[in-house]
């Protein structure tokens, strides 16, 4: 590797450790340390990310009525935890209305995915429910609906910002991991030709 992409990796090294500290990079020390063409492909997912929340603020019904299922499920478990940490004995009624809060709940995302597939990704994780993964009736297991503010769904591919740097970072870096081991195997190769020449 060169000096100069030796420095280029440093630089590109040191931006995305601040980024997985969260710490902030801001556009210009990116634009730099990336260069004009991994830049531009930088400024697409952004544009991409950008498009992909606007889609997202147009829920469907059936995802609107999902999540206030899941709003009501969660209102009665905390419920029955807080009166259970009580001692109090409308605990035990209380989850399992939660219980059957879910039992709904889980009911609805199966209408809602074998009605149309495509809906998928707009949960934060892979919707599928069968006899070997049934989930727990919990708001720990239970799939949330993706939404501009949340991001990181599953299927719909939504980055926060910070991780389209992180994406870019780390892709620029493995271009030049490439290059260089390319170069190293090209003159690996002449060098062998070489010395198999030389003993001829």
């Amino acid at each position: 590797m060169s000096a100069e992409n030796d420095a280029r990796e440093a630089k590109l090294r040191v931006l995305l450790g601040r980024l997985q500290d969260g710490r902030h990079v801001q556009n210009r020390e990116m634009r730099k340390a990336l260069g004009d063409s991994a830049y531009a492909e930088f400024e697409s997912a952004c544009r991409e990310q950008l498009e992909l929340r606007k889609q997202l603020k147009d829920k469907p019904d059936e995802i609107r009525d999902y999540e206030a299922k899941l709003k009501r499920a969660i209102f009665f478990e905390n419920r029955a935890k807080a009166l259970r940490g009580k001692g109090s004995q409308g605990a035990s009624k209380l989850a399992r209305a939660a219980e059957t809060a879910f039992e709904q709940l889980y009911e609805k995302l199966d209408e809602i995915i074998s009605v149309n597939r495509a809906l998928s990704g707009w949960f934060d994780r892979e919707v599928r429910r069968d006899a070997s993964n049934a989930s727990d009736l919990s708001s720990i297991d239970a799939p949330r609906v993706v939404t501009a503010k949340s991001g990181g769904g599953y299927a719909s591919g939504i980055r926060s910002k910070r991780d389209t740097k992180i994406a870019a970072i780390e892709d620029e870096l493995a271009r030049l991991t490439d290059a260089t081991d390319e170069r190293l195997a090209r003159a690996i190769e002449a060098r062998l030709a070489k010395v198999l020449g030389s003993k001829r």
